[in-house]
């Protein structure tokens, strides 16, 4: 399990984006990402997420990912653990095995 621990820039911010980086993490990696996000967000915050998903249908796996450095997660366990970090979160678009997901900071 590795768990990226590099620090985040101190915020408050009203908005976070990655953009094709977080599918480098495993699960736990993600999770952790997605606890240290929300607490550099301020209260009602947006964490907007691009990246590589494991799609429901192989057939929708068009990206090119390597196996050792690509470490891509489903939809819905993103979904699940920016929901756990704080997040009311939700898919804003999704194309073969790519996808957009933004979490609005509960309050």
């Amino acid at each position: 399990m590795a768990v990226f621990k590099n620090r985040l820039q101190e915020g408050p911010f009203d908005l976070v984006v990655s953009a094709l980086a977080v599918h480098h993490l495993d699960g736990p990696g993600k999770a952790d990402l997605f606890q240290r996000v929300a607490a550099v967000l301020e209260p009602a915050g947006r964490f907007v997420l691009g990246d590589v998903v494991v799609p429901n249908d192989p057939a929708d796996v068009v990206t090119p990912i390597d196996g050792e450095f690509d470490k891509p997660s489903t939809t819905a366990c993103q979904l699940w653990w920016m929901a756990t970090a704080g997040f009311g979160a939700e898919v804003a678009w999704s194309e073969k095995d790519l996808a957009v997901l933004v979490g609005d900071l509960r309050p």
